[in-house]
């Protein structure tokens, strides 16, 4: 669908240009809420002390009453889900301080693919959990996270043909 291109006698700007640039900012503001939540969540997971309490739910027995080892093992795991989470709101930072800034067009391919690669394997986990081990673990924030991600890669379709 081709865009209207008449002259803002105000603004010198075309009704085209005014589409792109909105587009481009509401879609770097999504990439950027999902930044904040990978990074909240990363947080969250490396500075815990102990399992959240949906992972509480799939105990047999009081998290303090685990051998040491397990309980050790569990809080590294928990532990290495937050690295995961930091490293990859690290590596969309990086992506859109630069490339996506520029509206290089690879880059919300690897915005898209880097938190993909993320987000939609602890979904799976996530369902896993809550179908087959009981524990209310929250979906929600991954299709959240996902969808903002999926509207962004949209909003920015045309990144190759914009002038820059």
């Amino acid at each position: 669908m081709k865009q209207e291109t008449s002259r803002d006698e105000d603004l010198g700007v075309t009704v085209s240009q005014r589409s792109d640039k909105w587009r481009f900012w509401v879609a770097t503001l999504l990439n950027w809420l999902v930044v904040a939540g990978l990074l909240f969540v990363g947080i969250d997971y490396v500075t815990c002390s102990e399992p959240k309490p949906h992972h509480l739910q799939m105990l047999d027995v009081p998290f303090h009453e685990l051998p040491p080892g397990t309980a050790g093992l569990i809080m590294i795991l928990l532990r290495g889900t937050g690295m995961v989470a930091l490293v990859t709101s690290l590596s969309l930072s990086t992506l859109l301080i630069t490339p996506f800034r520029r509206r290089e067009n690879w880059s919300r391919w690897a915005i898209l693919t880097i938190a993909g690669f993320t987000l939609i394997p602890t979904l799976l986990k996530t369902f896993e959990v809550r179908w087959h081990l009981g524990a209310d673990a929250p979906w929600w924030p991954h299709v959240l996270m996902l969808a903002m991600l999926g509207i962004a890669f949209w909003l920015t379709r045309d990144f190759s043909s914009r002038k820059r």
